[in-house]
């Protein structure tokens, strides 16, 4: 419980930088998205629906800002938030001191759907890890190490997402790279 209220923190901490207080929807929604490349717009859209719904961010006529009684926690470079711990958030239990004018309703219809995605979010880690897994055991690296060098590989390229990564660093160590395929397409 506390990793995911840390998790929560780091997340709110990245988003709203000491310059930035608030934000309005759609900017949060593009930075998450299409910037960090950390969700793709629905899931960013249901992330905000659920943290200001629990309470930790709240929405002030068309911005949002984080609950400020949040203590908001530097994350370590390369950190990425795990949709399912965002979806999964317990109710902020601390108070804050705006006064809430307007809250985002969120329909069950709205959240039914929304939820298939998550699960294909869970479905793509689980392609990683297993690509991972799969990489560490025909390489002799361990998975600490493929996923450093692959993190590296990611700083080093830019906008490329981490299966990619993953897969280069196979490239390299000669592994079956039609085994690499089936993995990422299964």
């Amino acid at each position: 419980m506390n990793d995911i209220l840390d998790e929560l923190s780091k997340l709110l901490y990245y988003s709203f930088p000491k310059n930035c207080n608030a934000m309005n929807k759609a900017d949060l929604i593009r930075l998450w998205s299409l910037d960090l490349q950390w969700f793709n717009p629905d899931n960013s859209e249901l992330a905000i629906s659920q943290l200001l719904n629990k309470g930790w961010m709240i929405e002030i006529k068309d911005n949002i800002k984080p609950n400020s009684n949040v203590n908001m926690i530097p994350p370590l470079l390369g950190w990425k938030p795990i949709l399912r711990d965002i979806v999964n958030a317990p109710v902020c239990d601390l108070d804050h001191e705006e006064s809430v004018t307007e809250i985002i309703p969120t329909t069950k219809s709205n959240i039914s759907l929304n939820s298939q995605k998550v699960v294909q979010g869970d479905d793509e880690g689980d392609k990683i890890n297993h690509l991972i897994s799969y990489v560490s055991n025909n390489s002799g690296l361990s998975k600490r190490e493929v996923v450093r060098r692959s993190q590296r590989k990611r700083k080093a390229l830019g906008p490329i997402t981490l299966w990619m990564c993953v897969a280069l660093l196979a490239r390299e160590q000669g592994l079956d790279m039609l085994e690499i395929t089936n993995i990422i397409d299964n």
